[in-house]
């Protein structure tokens, strides 16, 4: 049977800068859409009185605090990918990872606090699923974003090329949630000159774009930021219909807070397809070990041994759970093949069993129209 992908990847625009490759980590996510404009509405906030300028004696982290759980929402003018939403999915210690979705493509974004600067550490473009990268790190992306001491005149050279300067301590800067007093950092790279403003307890409220001989401008400006949300996927599981005849897909919309762990998040979806009274992929007992990409363009899973022990399945049901399982993860994370084991040892049953890293392929021959 012809063997589709489910995923396309839109590589467009604003976010393609640079590209890494996710290696194991048991903490492991996945893809992820952010949460979209018309999901995230405009915070309450009231207005910023802008009157007073930055604070000199406040440390760089006071104008880009770590937050948990906060969608951010910009609106972009000059480019339709201007446009954009921010989410934090991991934090821990002097690390942050971003999600960043333009509508044409998704990227991640790592970055790090440390010697009294703010800095890019890494980043990923077309990352459509959900993985922890908090340790990664690439020369590439190295970018000073904010650096101490915070006054006029402080500048830096970035390991990526870039040369930024503080430019203004009381840059007005006017948002759909108020007016502020922010920190202006001009960044020149080549022909393009950024401009960064930085609001105390608040962090980037915009950023505008030029080039060196002023024919073009664009800009991204804070719309939106809500607490207290989760960021949304949609995915698509794969499971064997009520005679067990062949795999049904249903999309189901998985939320995820910052620091949630997409293993723990697709055990629940396994047990129980949400709205599906028979969609069930794996047993009650059953519990998803590790799960990551990994660099050979694999995705590995490793399962308890419920997954066998408790599957209580002929041989035709059990191959449609095992090719369920594995198009529903080869499909959210955009690859063919998928190595699934049990322990850390070949998956192996009384009807199946497979060598060491031998993958199963993401397979619709059985999906039914």
């Amino acid at each position: 049977m012809e063997k589709k992908r489910l995923l396309t990847l839109a590589i467009v625009g604003l976010f393609l800068s640079g590209c890494g490759t996710a290696t194991p980590n048991e903490e492991s996510s996945a893809q992820s859409e952010v949460v979209s404009e018309s999901q995230v509405e405009s915070s309450s906030e009231s207005s910023v009185s802008a009157s007073e300028p930055a604070d000199e004696t406040a440390p760089v982290m006071a104008y880009f605090p770590f937050e948990e759980n906060v969608a951010y929402t910009y609106i972009g003018e000059g480019n339709e990918y201007m446009s954009y939403a921010k989410y934090p999915q991991y934090i821990e210690d002097n690390r942050i990872q971003f999600s960043k979705n333009n509508g044409g493509t998704q990227i991640v974004e790592v970055l790090e606090y440390a010697d009294g600067a703010l800095m890019k550490v890494f980043e990923r473009p077309e990352t459509y699923f959900r993985e922890n990268m908090l340790n990664k790190t690439s020369e590439e992306s190295n970018t000073i974003l904010l650096q101490e001491p915070l006054k006029v005149g402080t500048a830096w050279n970035s390991p990526s090329g870039s040369a930024s300067e503080i430019t203004a301590m009381d840059a007005t800067v006017e948002t759909a949630l108020g007016t502020y007093a922010a920190i202006e950092v001009t960044t020149t790279e080549e022909d393009t000159i950024t401009k960064s403003y930085y609001a105390e307890g608040i962090g980037l409220v915009k950023e505008t774009f030029t080039d060196t001989a002023g024919t073009y401008e664009t800009s991204s400006t804070l719309d939106s930021r809500e607490e207290g949300v989760p960021e949304t996927a949609l995915v698509q599981a794969f499971y064997p219909d009520a005679n067990v005849m062949g795999l049904e897909i249903a999309e189901v919309n998985m939320a995820f807070d910052t620091n949630d762990v997409t293993r723990q998040t697709l055990t629940d979806l396994f047990k129980q397809i949400p709205d599906v009274e028979y969609g069930r992929l794996i047993p009650d007992s059953a519990s998803i070990n590790s799960l990551y990409l990994n660099e050979d363009g694999r995705v590995y899973v490793d399962f308890n041994k419920s997954l066998v022990t408790d599957m209580n399945a002929g041989s035709s049901g059990e191959s449609l759970l095992l090719q369920g399982i594995v198009n529903t993860i080869g499909t959210y994370y955009g690859v063919e093949e998928v190595v699934l084991t049990v322990d850390n040892e070949p998956y192996e049953s009384g009807h199946f069993s497979f060598d060491k890293d031998e993958a199963m392929r993401v397979d619709m021959g059985d999906v039914i129209e």
